[in-house]
Formats: C-alpha cells, sequence, structure tokens
C-alpha cells in the first residue's frame, strides 16, 4: 500500500478517512481536528473527467445496500418552463381569490410568510427596478410570465451567492448543440428575448440568457415537494452519469434537498447513475424524450438490448395469431424502423407498430380509472401486446391499487379479485426488480410490496379461518415483502403518500414479526 501525506500534518501514512477513501491521516486526532473543513466534501465517490463523458462520478470504495451516498441543497429553484401561476416563495399553486401580490414588485405569493424567503429575492429586486409592478390576472392554465422566471433567477444567484454561481458556471448547458433546434429558437423567443424587454434591463446578453436556459434544462431536477412540482439544478447530483438500469435512486425530503442513495450494493470504481428518463417507459419512448431534452442517445445495458433484459416489456405479439412469437426492432438503434418476429420472422412495418401503440396510450389517456375499466382493457389489448408490455404493467399497477383500495375492502373482496391482485402485485414486483429497482421507480416498487404484502396477510386470515394449515410460511412472505417496503420507501418525506405508507408498513411489519416469534 502506498504512502500518502496527513492532509493535516504532511506526514507520510497509509491510513484514508474510511467513508470517502480519499483524504489521509496519520491519527484519528488529526481526522478529528480537520472533520469541520472535510466533512461537506466527505462521499463514498470522487468527481472524475474523461472525454467521452465529461465529469461523472466514480464510487472510491464498496457502497453497501440502502446507503445515502449524498444529501444536496439546491444552487437554485423556481417554477417549471410551462407553469401555471404559483407562489414565488414556496412555488406552491395560488387561486385568483386566495393569494397576495408582493407590495414591491406585484408577484404573487401564497401568503406574508413566503415574502421573505430568499427564492424570491432576485425576481423582486429586477421587477423594482423595471419601475412596473407585475400583473398576474389569469390563474387557470399556463402563464407565460412564469416561462422565465427560473431563467431569472439562474442569471441573478451571483448576487445572493458568488460561490452557488459559480458552480452554476461550471454546468454543462449544450448550447452549441442547442443553437439553431426549434426548441432553442422557442426558449430565444419566450425568454431570450422576453427577459431584456419585459424587465427593460441590459444586464444580460442574449448568450448569458441562452446559456442560463440550457444549464436549467439540462441540468434540472423535477421537484415534488411542491404542488405543482417545481424544478431545482444540484451541482454535484448533476455529475451523475445517465442509466436507464441505474445504481442509484433519487429521493427528496421535505425541504426539496435531493437524497441520493443505493437501492443495491456499489462496487467500488463503479460509475454513479440515474435515470434522466422515466424507466417505466418503453425504450423508444426513453430514447425520444432523452434526445429531446439531454439532446444525446442512450447506450446503457437496457438500451443496447432490444429485448429489455428479456422482458420483451416493449414487445407486441406476432401479427400472425397463430404464432405466438414476439415482435422487436432487429437491432437496438431500429425502433423507427420495421419490427420482426423472433419466431417466425414475419415483418411488419413502423406505421404497424405506432398505430397499435398510438391506440393503446390514448386508450389508458381517456380511459375512465375504474377496476372494470381496466379489466376491459387487459382483455382487449391481450390481442397486441403481451402482459409484461409497458402499457399492460401500467394498467396492472392501477389494477393493484384498486382491487381493494383499503384493509376494509380488502377484508371483503371476493377470491378471484384478491388473486387477481396478488398475481398482479407479484408480476410487477418481479419485473421491475429486474428492469427499474432504482430512481424514482422505488416508489412504484414499495407501493407494490406494501400490496402485494397486504394481500398476502389477507389471504393467509382466509386460510387460518377455514383451515387448521400453519401459516407461518404465508406469513414469512407476507413479512419479506412489507420489509422489502420498509428498504424502497425509508427515504420518503411524510409529506408524500408514499411516506405514510413506510409509517404503516413499519407498525405491519413489526406486528408480524412479533407474530411469527410466538406462532
Amino acid at each position: 500500500m502506498s504512502l500518502n501525506p496527513c492532509h493535516v500534518c504532511q506526514e507520510p501514512t497509509k491510513s484514508k478517512c474510511s467513508n470517502c477513501n480519499q483524504v489521509s491521516y496519520c491519527n484519528a486526532q488529526h481526522q478529528k481536528q480537520d472533520w469541520k473543513a472535510h466533512k461537506p466534501n466527505c462521499h463514498p465517490f470522487k468527481i472524475a473527467h474523461n472525454e467521452e463523458l465529461g465529469r461523472h462520478l466514480v464510487a472510491t470504495r464498496n457502497i453497501k445496500p440502502y446507503e445515502i451516498i449524498l444529501k444536496e441543497a439546491p444552487l437554485v429553484r423556481g417554477p417549471a418552463q410551462i407553469s401555471a401561476p404559483v407562489c414565488m416563495g414556496c412555488l406552491s399553486s395560488i387561486e385568483a381569490e386566495d393569494h397576495i401580490d408582493c407590495e414591491l414588485c406585484g408577484w404573487p405569493l401564497c401568503g406574508p410568510e413566503c415574502k421573505s424567503l430568499e427564492e424570491h429575492k432576485a425576481e423582486c429586486k429586477l421587477t423594482q427596478d423595471r419601475g412596473l409592478k407585475v400583473n398576474v390576472n389569469e390563474f387557470n392554465g399556463p402563464h407565460p410570465l412564469y416561462t422565465c422566471v427560473s431563467t431569472v433567477r439562474c442569471l441573478l444567484i451571483g448576487e445572493s451567492s458568488p460561490e452557488k454561481a459559480a458552480k452554476f458556471k461550471e454546468l454543462e448547458s449544450l448550447e452549441s448543440t442547442r443553437r439553431g433546434s426549434n426548441q432553442w429558437k422557442a426558449d430565444l423567443a419566450s425568454i431570450g428575448q422576453f427577459i431584456p424587454k419585459f424587465f427593460k434591463t441590459q444586464k444580460f446578453s442574449e448568450e448569458e440568457i441562452m446559456r442560463a436556459v440550457g444549464a436549467l434544462q439540462i441540468n434540472g431536477h423535477e421537484v415534488p415537494t411542491s404542488d405543482p412540482p417545481h424544478v431545482a439544478v444540484f451541482y454535484t447530483a448533476s455529475f451523475t452519469e445517465n442509466s436507464c438500469l441505474p445504481n442509484l435512486a433519487k429521493s427528496f425530503n421535505k425541504h426539496g434537498h435531493c437524497v441520493l442513495w443505493a437501492p443495491r450494493e456499489i462496487k467500488k470504481n463503479s460509475h454513479l447513475s440515474i435515470c434522466y428518463s422515466d424507466a417505466m417507459w418503453g425504450t423508444a419512448d426513453r430514447q425520444r424524450h432523452l434526445m429531446q431534452t439531454k439532446l444525446f442517445k442512450c447506450a446503457c445495458e437496457r438500451c443496447a438490448d432490444v429485448t429489455e433484459l428479456d422482458t420483451c416489456y416493449s414487445a407486441l405479439k406476432c401479427e400472425d395469431r397463430q404464432c405466438g412469437g414476439l415482435m422487436l426492432p432487429s437491432k437496438a438503434d431500429e425502433w423507427n424502423g420495421s419490427w420482426r418476429c423472433r419466431e417466425c420472422h414475419k415483418q411488419v412495418q413502423k406505421h404497424y407498430v405506432e398505430g397499435i401503440l398510438e391506440r393503446a396510450g390514448k386508450d389508458i389517456q381517456s380511459m375512465e380509472k375504474t377496476t372494470e375499466n381496466g379489466l376491459k382493457y387487459l382483455k382487449h389489448y391481450e390481442k397486441w401486446l403481451p402482459p409484461q408490455h409497458f402499457h399492460m404493467s401500467e394498467i396492472k399497477i392501477l389494477l393493484v391499487q384498486l382491487l381493494a383500495k383499503d384493509q376494509q375492502e380488502l377484508m371483503v373482496v371476493s377470491p378471484e379479485r384478491l388473486q387477481l391482485k396478488l398475481q398482479f402485485a407479484r408480476e410487477l414486483v418481479e419485473l421491475y426488480e429486474k428492469i427499474a429497482p432504482c430512481e424514482c421507480e422505488v416508489r412504484t416498487l414499495g407501493t407494490l410490496c406494501f400490496e402485494l404484502h397486504s394481500a398476502i396477510a389477507e389471504q393467509t386470515r382466509r386460510v387460518a379461518l377455514e383451515t387448521s394449515l400453519s401459516p407461518t410460511e404465508r406469513l414469512e412472505e407476507s413479512l419479506l415483502y412489507v420489509e422489502k417496503c420498509v428498504n424502497y420507501l425509508q427515504y420518503e418525506s411524510d409529506i408524500f403518500v408514499e411516506g405514510h405508507i413506510l409509517k404503516q408498513a413499519k407498525i405491519n411489519r413489526d406486528a408480524l414479526r412479533m407474530v411469527i416469534r410466538i406462532s
């Protein structure tokens, strides 16, 4: 083992901080002495750089399952680019008859307590300098004034924190790649040219504004701690790579801070990743979304495999009903071309695939979300879609929640419906633990595990009433899934539904452990 200088006294030493494995100390006293300065940067990863990826995060030691690797406050946060009027302090929705206007600038607030929040000071001062207050009268639907607010906050970040401004300038904007695209032209009109004109200011050049727009769009995270969700930029979290099979999950605490953690073990020297898109979408939709919003094509393990890890999550049933095979593109980069059956090799053209998927998607959007409609959908589309297809899975998630929505309904639901709930929940947990075990899907997985645990417990109760068979094995299976639920949801705040599910899951887990111990 090579020697490194102690971070305090420069004496050669073999010892390193056990958490980050990057900084050396010759003794515990020196480590304790330096802790205040070292703590903000003590993470089990390092920021690395190469030509292909730019800056990225690499694990500096083995990371244990469920370990938090980063908690981070945002550099800046604000309304989404397309947003109805929201409070400019807390960013929550407001109504025409239930808000106040800031007496200094006119921007709407939900109450006087939000006027003094740091977030509002940027546009408040800029609006005062304009010499004319903002006047927001329309509260139904997206409002054009809000399109520029988050960009303004990015531009003015240096007035409240030069350190944050310096970090924001380090973030990638892909301005040269974006320039000239249809999205760039729309942003130039609605933001780049609008800000100087509306705020009557020459403080920012067009280049500065458009760079801020790009950095916000490329690095922004949707944060669901407000209603509607707002957008926030996090410095270190922005260096995570994209993967549709990521090794990190992302949660948010009630303050809107980002929490990155590992649902599974991560080996030393692994690159750390989250999913920039929605891992529950099919590959073609993820690829399209990433190209439109992040301007790159994903080449992760899942995207490189048309079967999506042998799940055939995006496949269609063969057009020949006698065949029974599944149709997929021949290659991973041919989602927008012809598809071929993997059994009989029959080929169908792009318009056939698009017709089925478009109709199936629109029917989900327009469907009244009831148990009967969900079951009818599955029956109708089983002609074209295999059971694990992403549209079929979306309906099954809905049905797992609708088939006995609470404990009272669970106790009286028919045996057939209870069995359906069990079947769908098991299928979905197995599927998503394979292709989407991290990122935002931990919330879906945690919820599904809770539903499965509850259904198994109810089935066990019925069996115990009807027979003399020992329920221990069933109870242990129920405990397995409620423990999984707790693991998946353990970092969810109680401001979310999942946070309340977590509380109940912990109660159920402890009760089950006691029952099993004494049975």
